[in-house]
C-alpha cells in the first residue's frame, strides 16, 4: 500500500509539472534585445483607453505615428487573453514588434479584409505564416499554446526554437513585481534614446545608465496616464546606487520656481556627504575628493529651466552657515527688491561634483530666498524668480499643480516636472514633427523614491480640461521705471481716448507722469514742489473729457490728459496751503467744489478757478488740522472741518452750522466717514466715536491702539488695530508690519480692502468677507489703486515697486 502511494504521488507531481510546462506564460516569449515591453490582461479593453485619452490624443510625434502605422492590422485581431507586445531597435525607421498571447482559432479575423494574402513558410522543423492584410505584413507562429505575430520572421524562428530570449534577473523581478491586473510598460533603460533624450532635456544625463528595467503599472483617464512601478538594478555601477543609504525628502524648491516654468529635476538627500561619497564609489573616481562646501550645508538641489533663461537652486539646512560658506566668493551687483545680487568671481563648480546626476553650467550670479540659494548666468532670471516668488506667483501656489503632487509620494529622492506644450515647444528646436496640443496648464510629473537596490517610480501626466480655466488670481503683468524714485501713490487716470485707465504719479525731482498701462509715458510735467494732496479726476467742461486737480505746497494745479494747464488754474498762494485739497461733487454733476486750506481758513474755488458765492464759512478760531471732507448721509449734504482745539464743525452746502457738536474730540490721524446714518472716526486710544445728524457723541471701547487706522462707507467698516484687520467685525490676524491705511474700493458690484505692509512689500487684498483674494500677498510697497485698467473683465492694481518702479497686477 505504501509503495503505491509513492508511485500515485510521483504521477501525481509529474502531471503537475507537464502542466506548469504548458502553461501559457508571457515572459517565456520575449526577444533579448527587448527595449520596451508592454503587457496586458485586457487589451481589448485597453485599447479604446489609450484612443480616449486626452494626453495621447493631443501628441503628435514620430513613434505614436510609427506605432499606429505598423499596428493598423490591431483592428483584425481578436485578443481575448494577456498579451505581450515586445518593441525593439526603436532609434531606426522600422522597429521590430513582437506580439504573443494564447492561441486562439479566432485569433485572425480575416472575414472583413478585402486585400488579403497569406502564404505557409516552412524552415526545418518550423512553421509558421506570412499575412499581408491590407498592404500591412506580418509573420504568425502557432506552437503548442502560443501564438507569436511578428514583422520580424527571424524573430518568429528564434522563439519557436527557444533561442534569444530574455533571461535577465532584473526583467524577471520586475515582471513579478508589476500588477497583473493591469496594463504594464517595461523600460530597459540604456536602450532606448528616444527616452534617454527626453530626460536629456531636463538636464539628466544619467537615464541611460540609472537602473536595469523600470515596470510602471498603468492607470488611464481621459484626461490623465497614471504611472506607478519600480526601477530595479543588479549592478551596484547603476546610479540608482547614488540614493543607497539616503532618505528621500521633501521638495521645496516649488515654493520659488515661477508658475510659467518650462521644467525642473530636484534631488534630495538626508545627507550630502553620503550622496557624494556614493557617487565616488560608483564613478570610481576618487579624484573627485573636492566639491563645493557649502553642498554640506544643504539638503536639496534643483536646475530649473525658464523661457528667459536657467536657475540652480539649494535648499539650505541653515542658511547662515550656507552665507559663511559663500562668502568671499563674489562682490554685491545691485539690490533688487531687499535682495542682493551677488556677481561670483570664484563660482562653486556643481556640476563637477553632479556631473552623473545633472548637466549645469557654471553660474555669474546668485541671490538668496528665504533658506533658498538661486544661481543663474542671467540677473534677469534672478529677477523674476524673486518678484514671481514676493507676488506669491510660484508652481506651489497653484491649485492645478497640488492635484497633481497629490497623486504622487510627499518625499522624493528625485524628481522631474514638466509644464506641457511649454516644455516640448521650447526644446523641439526647430522639429515641426513634434507637435503637441495640451491644455494650457498641462503637467507631467515623474518622481524616484530610493529603497536600497530598487526605487519606487510615480507618474502623473495630466491634460485635463479643467485646469486650463482655473484662475491664477494675481499676477504681475508690467513694471514700468521712472527716471527717479517715486515720492507719490501711484493712480489710475480715466484715459477718454481710449476707454482705458492711464496712470499718474510725481518723482523726487517733482515732474509729475503720466504712463499708458502699456509702459508708454505720455508726458513729464514740470511742478513748482511736492503734490501734497491726492491726484483727483475731473470733467470740469461735462463733455467727458477728463482733467487732474491736485494741490501742490503754494499751488492748486489743474491739468489737461495732454499735460497742459487748464484756463483759470493754477491758483497760487503766497503762503503755503497747511492741508490737502479737498474736491466736493455734491450731486455727481460734475459742478465741483474745490476746497483750499491756509491755517485756519477755508476757500472755495468752482470750475472755473473762480471763488464760490454762496458759501459763508468765516473760517475757525484754532488751525485747522485736517482737509474738509464732504460726506452725504442719506439725501444731506455734510461739510465737516476740524480744528486744533478738538471742535468738530459740521457744516451746511452754506457754511451754516448743521450739525451743532458741543463735545470737543480728541481727534486721531484718522479722516471722518460716513457709515450707517452716523458720522465715525476714532480717537487716538481705544475709542470708536460715533456722532448722530442730531450732534450725539457716543463712543465705544474697541481697545484700539494709538496707531490704530480706519475707513468706512455707508455699507462698510473696516479698522486696523496693530496686526488684527477688521473688516464689518469679520476679524483676522496679520503678521506684525508697518502696514499702510486700509482702502476699500467698490468695483462693479464688489467690495475689495487694500493695505500694504512697506515693512516686507506685501500688498494684501480682501474680499468683503474677510478673504483674501487668490495670488496675494503681492510685491508692493505703497498705498494701491484699483480698477478695470483695459478692456477686459479683470481688474487691475497699481503700486510703487522699487523706488523707481510702479507695478501694475491683473487680479
Amino acid at each position: 500500500m505504501k509503495k503505491l502511494m509513492i508511485l500515485v504521488l510521483a504521477v501525481f507531481v509529474i502531471a503537475c509539472s507537464d502542466n506548469r510546462k504548458k502553461e501559457f506564460s508571457l515572459i517565456d516569449h520575449i526577444p533579448e534585445d527587448t527595449e520596451l515591453f508592454f503587457t496586458s490582461q485586457d487589451i481589448k479593453s485597453f485599447i479604446p483607453e489609450i484612443e480616449n485619452n486626452d494626453f495621447i490624443k493631443s501628441s503628435e510625434f514620430p513613434l505614436k505615428d510609427r506605432i499606429s502605422y505598423q499596428f493598423n492590422f490591431f483592428k483584425y485581431l481578436n485578443l481575448n487573453h494577456a498579451t505581450g507586445i515586445s518593441f525593439s531597435n526603436l532609434s531606426s525607421k522600422t522597429f521590430t514588434y513582437t506580439i504573443s498571447t494564447r492561441k486562439d482559432s479566432a485569433l485572425v479575423q480575416l472575414d472583413s479584409v478585402q486585400n488579403k494574402a497569406m502564404e505557409t513558410i516552412k524552415e526545418g522543423n518550423t512553421s509558421f505564416q506570412k499575412l499581408e492584410l491590407n498592404n500591412t505584413m506580418f509573420f504568425l507562429l502557432e506552437k503548442a499554446n502560443i501564438a507569436v505575430i511578428s514583422n520580424s520572421r527571424q524573430k518568429i524562428l528564434d522563439i519557436a526554437r527557444n533561442e534569444k530570449l530574455l533571461k535577465d534577473s532584473s526583467f524577471e523581478r520586475a515582471y513579478n513585481a508589476s500588477d497583473p491586473n493591469k496594463a504594464s510598460v517595461f523600460i530597459r533603460h540604456g536602450a532606448i534614446d528616444k527616452i534617454s533624450d527626453f530626460f536629456g532635456k531636463f538636464h539628466f544625463p544619467g537615464f541611460e545608465s540609472f537602473a536595469e528595467w523600470t515596470v510602471l503599472d498603468l492607470e488611464l483617464t481621459n484626461s490623465e496616464i497614471k504611472a506607478n512601478g519600480l526601477s530595479l538594478t543588479n549592478n551596484s555601477e547603476k546610479f540608482l546606487q547614488a540614493f543607497s543609504g539616503i532618505n528621500p525628502r521633501n521638495i521645496e524648491s516649488v515654493r520659488v520656481c515661477p508658475e510659467d516654468f518650462l521644467s525642473m529635476y530636484a534631488l534630495s538627500y538626508s545627507s550630502f556627504k553620503k550622496l557624494h561619497s556614493n557617487l565616488q564609489k560608483i564613478e570610481k573616481d576618487s579624484s573627485r575628493n573636492n566639491y563645493p562646501g557649502v553642498l554640506d550645508e544643504t539638503r536639496e538641489i534643483a536646475y530649473i529651466r525658464l523661457k528667459e533663461g536657467n536657475a540652480t537652486i539649494l535648499n539650505a539646512v541653515e542658511i547662515e552657515a550656507a552665507k559663511e560658506e559663500l562668502a568671499g566668493m563674489g562682490n554685491p551687483l545691485e539690490t533688487y527688491r531687499g535682495s542682493p545680487i551677488v556677481e561670483l568671481s570664484d563660482s562653486p563648480d556643481f556640476q563637477q561634483t553632479f556631473s552623473s546626476l545633472m548637466n549645469m553650467e557654471k553660474n555669474k550670479f546668485y541671490t538668496i530666498i528665504d533658506h533658498f540659494i538661486i544661481f543663474s548666468n542671467e540677473t534677469d532670471v534672478l529677477k523674476k524668480i524673486l518678484t514671481d516668488f514676493q507676488n506669491s506667483d510660484t508652481i506651489s501656489g497653484r491649485s492645478y499643480f497640488n492635484q497633481l503632487m497629490a497623486s504622487l509620494s510627499s518625499e522624493s529622492s528625485m524628481i522631474f516636472i514638466s509644464r506641457l506644450p511649454e516644455f516640448i515647444n521650447f526644446t523641439k528646436e526647430g522639429d515641426e514633427s513634434h507637435k503637441m496640443k495640451f491644455q494650457e496648464n498641462s503637467l507631467a510629473a515623474l518622481q524616484i523614491i530610493n529603497e536600497g537596490d530598487f526605487a519606487h517610480i510615480h507618474g502623473v501626466f495630466s491634460n485635463s480640461r479643467n485646469t486650463s480655466t482655473t484662475s491664477k488670481g494675481a499676477e504681475q503683468i508690467a513694471s514700468f521705471k521712472l527716471d527717479n524714485p517715486v515720492v507719490t501713490d501711484p493712480v489710475f487716470f480715466k484715459n477718454h481716448r481710449t476707454d482705458q485707465m492711464d496712470i499718474a504719479v510725481q518723482d523726487d525731482n517733482n515732474r509729475l507722469y503720466l504712463i499708458s498701462n502699456k509702459g508708454n509715458i505720455f508726458w513729464k510735467e514740470q511742478l513748482d514742489s511736492q503734490i501734497t494732496s491726492p491726484i483727483y479726476q475731473v470733467d470740469l467742461f461735462r463733455n467727458g473729457n477728463q482733467q487732474l486737480a491736485f494741490s501742490t505746497g503754494y499751488n492748486m494745479e489743474v491739468l489737461d490728459r495732454d499735460g497742459n494747464k487748464v484756463k483759470g488754474f493754477p491758483i497760487k498762494f503766497n503762503s503755503s496751503l497747511t492741508q490737502p485739497l479737498s474736491v466736493f461733487d455734491y450731486d455727481k454733476n460734475r459742478n465741483y467744489r474745490f476746497v483750499l486750506t491756509q491755517n485756519d481758513r477755508i476757500y472755495m474755488v468752482g470750475p472755473k478757478g473762480k471763488a464760490i458765492r454762496g458759501f459763508d464759512f468765516d473760517g475757525t478760531r484754532t488751525g485747522i488740522i485736517k482737509a474738509p471732507k464732504h460726506i452725504r448721509l442719506g439725501t444731506r449734504d455734510y461739510i465737516l472741518i476740524a480744528e486744533e482745539s478738538g471742535k468738530l464743525n459740521i457744516l451746511s452746502r452754506q457754511g451754516n452750522i448743521r450739525v451743532p457738536v458741543t463735545e470737543n474730540i480728541e481727534f486721531s490721524e484718522n479722516e471722518w466717514y460716513g457709515h450707517n446714518g452716523k458720522f465715525v472716526s476714532t480717537a487716538p486710544k481705544n475709542v470708536l466715536i460715533e456722532i448722530s445728524q442730531q450732534g450725539q457723541v457716543s463712543k465705544e471701547n474697541l481697545q484700539l491702539a494709538e496707531n490704530n487706522r480706519i475707513v468706512a462707507n455707508d455699507d462698510h467698516l473696516v479698522y486696523l488695530n496693530e496686526n488684527q484687520l477688521s473688516i464689518d467685525g469679520k476679524k483676522l490676524e496679520l503678521d506684525f508690519g508697518l502696514y499702510t491705511d486700509p482702502q476699500i474700493f467698490e468695483i462693479t458690484n464688489k467690495t475689495l480692502i487694500a493695505l500694504t505692509d512697506t515693512q516686507t512689500q506685501k500688498v494684501y487684498v480682501f474680499d468683503e468677507n474677510a478673504k483674501l483674494l487668490d495670488g496675494f500677498p503681492v510685491y508692493g510697497n505703497s498705498r494701491v489703486d484699483i480698477a478695470n485698467a483695459d478692456l477686459d473683465s479683470r481688474l487691475e492694481l497699481v503700486v510703487k515697486g522699487e523706488d523707481d518702479e510702479i507695478l501694475l497686477y491683473k487680479l
